[in-house]
């Protein structure tokens, strides 16, 4: 039977875990912008690559900014319902558009793509059990 602080642990293991990861996608947008936004003449960014929508690369950098402050408030354990529910959309979202790349796992470089399974798998978790979440949590 797992104790109350078990879980509470493993939560704040989740919490901090999915933070780490996202918390490199997000900063990516801002380090290096033209990788998600393209470079607007041979080479299509992963914004088109993968969500079919091509945006300018200071849209990139305030979708990377917002999602730094997004995350921070997750990992501070504040808005709950939103900051969990929001990483898990992130990682709904991110599953759906590499799906094509899951579905076909041994062709290289399609393997890491599989790991966004766990991960939403993780990120569910969290979302379901998020009012349980409370060590070095500033929220209820």
């Amino acid at each position: 039977m797992t104790s109350p602080s078990h879980t509470k642990l493993a939560l704040l293991s989740l919490r901090v875990s999915l933070f780490l990861l996202m918390i490199v996608w997000a900063y990516l947008k801002i380090a290096a912008p033209v990788s998600y936004a393209g470079d607007g003449a041979e080479r299509a960014g992963i914004f088109a690559g993968f969500y079919g929508v091509s945006i300018g690369q200071n849209i990139v950098l305030a979708i990377g900014y917002l999602q730094i402050a997004f995350l921070l408030a997750y990992l501070a354990g504040l808005f709950k319902t939103i900051t969990v529910g929001g990483v898990l959309l992130m990682n709904i979202a991110t599953l759906i558009v590499s799906m094509p790349k899951i579905l076909n796992p041994f062709e290289q470089p399609n393997l890491l793509f599989l790991a966004s399974v766990p991960i939403l798998g993780a990120s569910l978790a969290h979302f379901l059990m998020r009012k349980d979440d409370t060590l070095l949590s500033l929220g209820k």
